[in-house]
């Protein structure tokens, strides 16, 4: 089993999302506001919309320890006639049968029947941005390895020539001799548009914060004055459909989470590759 370890205070998830910037455009009178008055409602906008879009975008960097097959000896997906003398001419298979996503394939073409890269390492999750590859303890140039992805698992592929450890010293830290070690922020990476929608939410919440007027749904339910009757929408329902009462914001966070899921979707299977963090 893999071991989690997400440093101090550590959690079996990232403790929310590390780099959210917000776009105040719409609101003229940001500037206005007092830096803590600023800092307050960004991080309370910040902390609420990374919870009613299921935590999807820009994770706080993990540091991510790739272990594989070649670390433990596995031959693979391999059968029958591997190995079986006669099958081919040079006394091996005359072709391969692997499991490729659940599917049984014999590669018997030239020149492989993949489409992996020559050296490429997966990732368990997936991938808003790559913050530093190390290995003993030296950070690699970012113009070595591009990330792509296939069959929707994100890879880091090697493009400098080199290849990446076909092991590591599990018993090393991940800053020393004999680590290879990826520091990445799981999630996808945030949109325009939610830097937008997080920027209009923490306008609205610097002006509460100060007593001017602002657009958030207030604790009334209705309200009647000089004939006329208003009716204000409670919090509390407003928060249990996933939303947070204002138009615009909701809009987008209808987007991106219909299902107003809590959290991503997570596979569990024998079969999905694993590493260790650390």
């Amino acid at each position: 089993m893999p071991v989690i370890n997400f440093g101090v205070g550590a959690t079996a998830e990232p403790p929310g999302p590390c780099v959210w910037p917000i776009d105040t455009s719409c609101c003229p009178d940001w500037d206005t506001y007092a830096p803590e008055v600023q800092e307050r409602a960004t991080t309370f906008a910040v902390a609420i919309l990374d919870g009613l879009t299921g935590r999807q975008f820009a994770q706080c960097p993990v540091n991510y320890r790739p272990c594989g097959p070649k670390c433990n000896g596995g031959g693979g997906y391999m059968s029958w006639p591997v190995g079986t003398p006669g099958v081919s001419g040079a006394g091996g298979p005359w072709m391969i049968p692997y499991v490729d996503a659940g599917v049984w394939r014999n590669c018997g073409c030239t020149g492989g029947c993949s489409c992996a890269a020559a050296c490429e390492v997966p990732f368990p999750t997936s991938v808003a941005a790559v913050t530093a590859v190390t290995i003993d303890g030296l950070e690699l140039n970012p113009d070595a390895y591009r990330v792509d992805s296939w069959r929707g698992r994100p890879m880091l592929v090697r493009v400098d020539g080199e290849c990446w450890p076909t092991c590591q010293d599990m018993n090393v830290g991940p800053d020393e001799q004999g680590a290879f070690t990826i520091t990445y922020q799981p999630g996808r990476p945030l949109p325009l548009a939610g830097q937008i929608a997080a920027g209009e939410y923490a306008c609205e919440i610097a002006k509460a914060c100060v007593g001017a007027d602002c657009a958030l749904p207030q604790q009334l339910a209705n309200m009647s004055r000089n004939g006329v009757d208003i009716q204000l929408l409670d919090p509390t329902a407003v928060a249990e459909e996933g939303l947070t009462g204002l138009a615009n914001v909701d809009l987008w966070i209808r987007s991106v989470n219909p299902a107003r899921r809590a959290q991503r979707s997570r596979v569990a299977s024998v079969d999905t590759y694993r590493g260790r963090f650390s």
